[in-house]
């Protein structure tokens, strides 16, 4: 066993097992996230990748400057195995809307059925069918009526903690919000780094993985999947429908959820001639 990649937000420390999944271990020390996973999952600010992805979970992990120690395995960490930065945003409102709306087309038919996907394809209401499904729907179609810059924190409020699973749909799609705005911050004249701190407190709730997640989007920190879609947006549009298949296939609809956040919020401000 050895590791591939060593995420550059994880802190020394003793970790304790919080959770664990087929392909992911979660260890936690005061409310940071560290999380052991396989070459599927890939890099991000806070994975350790593994080759060889251990079938059992153990019950601590001790992070040190030079290595790791899971268990009675201790493996040397290398401080170059860090996840290559790029230059990954479109500087072109027209290219970048003209690229979202490719994206739009591959994910159209892929999207997870009942996420939250729905406020880009109305066909996708027909599978939200039970008295809790609908009572969701509702409340999210509520929140998002309209997604403009001012609107925002509003609707970061709102969807907090919304929906079902390890981590709710609202979440998921604020952290969709909170990327997009630093996107734009990189490429606009405009600077939103007060609406992206007031989204990000209006979306900090009491799910600890969540929080994680919503943490490195704030911080535009990137996982892998992301990462690759960005790339092919900017670089080449004949791998977006991978990448992007890639993210969506992310738990049951996390994946779908952020990504709908993420087009929605970069499709309603470049549209606003304000901003555009």
């Amino acid at each position: 066993m050895r590791i591939l990649n060593f995420g550059d937000c994880i802190k020394n420390g003793k970790y304790i097992l919080h959770s664990k999944f087929k392909s992911v271990h979660n260890y936690i020390s005061n409310n940071e996230i560290v999380s052991l996973v396989s070459y599927k999952i890939g890099n991000g600010p806070n994975n350790i990748v593994l080759n060889n992805f251990p079938h059992q979970a153990e019950q601590t992990l001790v992070v040190s400057n030079s290595k790791i120690s899971i268990g009675n395995n201790a493996l040397e960490i290398d401080p170059i195995k860090s996840y290559p930065k790029k230059y990954i945003y479109i500087a072109d409102i027209s290219e970048l809307l003209s690229k979202i709306e490719i994206l739009l087309d591959e994910i159209s038919d892929k999207i997870s059925p009942q996420s939250l996907g729905f406020l880009l394809f109305s066909e996708n209401e027909k599978f939200f069918q039970t008295s809790f499904e609908k009572a969701f729907f509702k409340h999210v179609k509520d929140s998002v009526q309209n997604i403009t810059l001012e609107n925002l924190p509003t609707i970061t409020k709102n969807m907090k903690g919304v929906g079902f699973g390890l981590t709710p749909s609202g979440d998921d799609f604020n952290c969709g919000i909170l990327y997009a705005l630093n996107y734009l911050n990189q490429i606009m004249s405009n600077k939103f780094s007060e609406i992206t701190e007031e989204c990000y407190l209006n979306s900090i709730g009491s799910n600890l993985i969540s929080n994680t997640f919503l943490k490195f989007s704030y911080s535009n920190k990137y996982y892998e999947n992301f990462y690759e879609l960005l790339k092919a947006l900017k670089y080449n549009k004949n791998k977006i429908s991978h990448h992007a298949n890639k993210i969506i296939s992310s738990g049951h609809t996390s994946g779908s959820d952020m990504l709908t956040g993420f087009i929605l919020t970069i499709k309603g401000v470049l549209n606003d001639k304000r901003y555009s």
